[in-house]
């Protein structure tokens, strides 16, 4: 994934199709999440987080992942500045999704906004069930599809 202003987005897009791209989709997101631009962001998010009430010991059998590496999240400070870190730099989808898959996951479900992360997901795990909360007209429509999964 790339992050950038439209304009040099869209000459990337160009070159990378003339290179022979099999696939180039401008994800809809109108804010520099996830590049250097919001660096600032995260020192003041983590300084927050410094100050934030944590629970130190996840339910069993919850396992919380890093975007920057998609390793798991086993020191507290350490995964803070992880979390602090998204902020500014790319998130490693692929391989949350691999950690994902490696501790059990049998469905995905994407939050939002887009249907990127779904298909990306659904392009890499045919066999797991993944969709987009915009792939369902309510909550409820959502809700009927996670409840006739196998469990």
């Amino acid at each position: 994934m790339l992050g950038g202003g439209g304009e040099a987005l869209d000459a990337l897009a160009e070159d990378a199709n003339a290179m022979g791209a099999t696939r180039v989709v401008r994800v809809a997101v109108n804010v520099a999440s996830h590049t250097p631009r919001l660096a600032a962001a995260s020192v003041e998010f983590r300084k927050v987080l410094d100050h934030t009430l944590i629970k130190h010991t996840p339910k069993t059998g919850v396992r919380l992942l890093s975007g920057i590496d998609g390793s798991s999240v086993l020191d507290i400070p350490a995964g803070l500045d992880k979390l602090a870190e998204q902020i500014s730099h790319t998130v490693q989808w692929a391989a949350c999704m691999e950690g994902c898959v490696e501790a059990g996951a049998s469905t995905f479900l994407e939050l939002g906004p887009g249907r990127a992360l779904s298909e990306m997901a659904a392009s890499a795990y045919p066999d797991i069930p993944a969709r987009s909360l915009e792939d369902f007209r309510t909550l409820q429509g959502a809700r009927t599809w996670l409840t006739r999964l196998p469990t």
